[in-house]
């Protein structure tokens, strides 16, 4: 026998008699995002397809199945997500969930943001509840850790690598929590507040931009260009978004067909709901229903 095993035998004759043979270590509630994918913008794009289009002209209102932590380094401007709008300074940051709607508007001509896109499943999605809706400064450690996370990124060739950085972005978005809390640019009593509350009221009735004008007291001219320059994207790309969310919602927890959720979100027909759906989410209502329930956890419920 080496003296190796020797050692070995030793430690292993050391181990403790287990309190519980059924419950061991575990990582608990650490934080292991998966699919990790970082780049960075740095000028507006007149592209309006893809990542690659981000500009404050585009009139884009994305949403997609990731998560985006976007931390801002260089250049000021505002993003909005869902109903709300923040002003961005250097040294600040979001995580925006899956399937949140979020826009970009009054961007510098030249700029550095991070975006840092990945997924997480399961109960494990739980450990980022605090972080949803709620920008923040990004602290010294925070943006320590994370250049320890870059490092590791950038040579990830391995699996060990990948896994390393997965570790270390969980750190970062732990320590993301330490930073003291931005304040919504948009106000209560604005405009895109008032039409949110109605939308989410009659999501099955009309809701034409003549529609809502007409329950809001104004015209369909003045409220138009009023919710366009509060919240940097059209009325209709709104009322669509809040109908769609609305719907995975009712996918998800609800038991009604997929052609009364179709009704139900204010969608004309099931043709017209599902060609909709399936253009933001990817996949058909039904797929997204069997996937959603197929998983422990789905998109985050708006309301």
């Amino acid at each position: 026998m080496s003296g190796q095993d020797g050692e070995l035998i030793k430690r292993v004759k050391a181990i403790a008699e287990p309190g519980d043979y059924f419950k061991g270590i575990d990582w608990g509630s650490l934080c292991l995002p998966r699919n990790i994918l970082c780049f960075s913008r740095q000028c507006q794009r007149d592209e309006n397809e893809g990542w690659s289009g981000i500009s404050a002209q585009s009139g884009r209102y994305d949403q997609h199945s990731r998560f985006v932590l976007l931390v801002i380094l260089d250049g000021a401007g505002r993003v909005g997500v869902e109903t709300e709008l923040w002003q961005f300074d250097e040294g600040e940051g979001v995580l925006m969930f899956p399937h949140q709607a979020h826009y970009y508007m009054e961007l510098p001509k030249d700029f550095c943001w991070l975006f840092v896109t990945f997924e997480m499943d399961g109960e494990e999605r739980t450990v980022l509840d605090d972080l949803r809706d709620r920008p923040r400064a990004v602290t010294a450690a925070c943006r320590k850790k994370l250049q320890t996370f870059l490092e590791n990124y950038e040579s990830g060739a391995s699996a060990e690598k990948a896994l390393q950085a997965s570790v270390d972005l969980g750190h970062v978005l732990e320590e993301f929590k330490a930073g003291s809390l931005l304040k919504s640019v948009r106000s209560a009593g604005g405009t895109v507040s008032k039409v949110r509350e109605y939308v989410f009221g009659h999501l099955a009735a009309d809701l034409s931009v003549d529609a809502i004008a007409s329950a809001m007291e104004c015209s369909g001219s003045y409220l138009r260009e009023r919710f366009r320059e509060e919240a940097g994207i059209s009325l209709g790309h709104f009322v669509r978004s809040i109908r769609l969310v609305k719907a995975t919602e009712l996918l998800r927890e609800g038991t009604n067909g997929v052609g009364v959720i179709a009704q139900e979100c204010g969608f004309g027909s099931f043709t017209t709901f599902s060609r909709a759906f399936s253009q933001v989410y990817g996949m058909s209502p039904s797929e997204y229903r069997k996937s959603a329930r197929n998983s422990s956890s789905g998109p985050p419920i708006l309301s």
